[in-house]
Parts: structure tokens; C-alpha cells; sequence
């Protein structure tokens, strides 16, 4: 393995090991916030943003953007768990 394929295997290890502690751990979905609205990845199926709990889990950083992810977890109201990755920091306070 030359050093460029292994630099690229290394680029978000951070990131992604912790979101596989996650999914290990039950957070099996990701979603992605789009307005007000939390877009389940996996079945398509949105939440208002006021319908789940949301937590800042930890933060990474991206070598890609070259900036830090904030990783969080969603509990939905019908008991599905999942995991969102983004810019910007969201709880379910900043959302009122």
C-alpha cells in the first residue's frame, strides 16, 4: 500500500469510528436536517424537528472540508435511533 491509498484510509477515521460506536450501540439511522425537518436516510420518512430529541454527541474533523462535524444522535417519537452529522450545532432548544 503506497502512502497516498493509506493517508486516504485515515482521512475521517475519527468520524467514522465513532458513528460505527453508535450504529453498534442501537443509533442505527441517519438522518439529515433540512429546514425544520429531519429526513430519515435509510425509509425516507421525515420528523419535525420539534418531534425528536436531539443531542450533541461529539465533534470531528473533516480532512475532506476541512472543517468540524458535530455529530448527533435522534430519538424519534415512534422509538427509531439514528445519527446526524453536520456543520452546525443542533438541540432541540436552538429549534423552538
Amino acid at each position: 500500500m503506497n502512502i497516498r491509498e493509506r493517508n486516504r484510509r485515515k482521512l475521517n477515521s475519527s468520524i467514522t469510528r465513532r458513528v460505527i460506536e453508535l450504529h453498534d450501540n442501537g443509533y442505527e439511522y441517519d438522518f439529515l436536517m433540512l429546514g425544520r425537518h429531519l429526513l430519515c436516510v435509510q425509509n425516507n420518512q421525515g420528523f419535525p424537528a420539534n418531534a425528536v430529541h436531539i443531542r450533541v454527541i461529539d465533534q470531528g474533523y473533516d480532512k475532506l472540508s476541512r472543517s468540524f462535524k458535530y455529530i448527533h444522535t435522534v430519538d424519534t417519537c415512534n422509538g427509531e435511533k439514528g445519527v446526524m452529522i453536520s456543520d452546525t450545532i443542533f438541540t432541540n432548544n436552538s429549534l423552538s
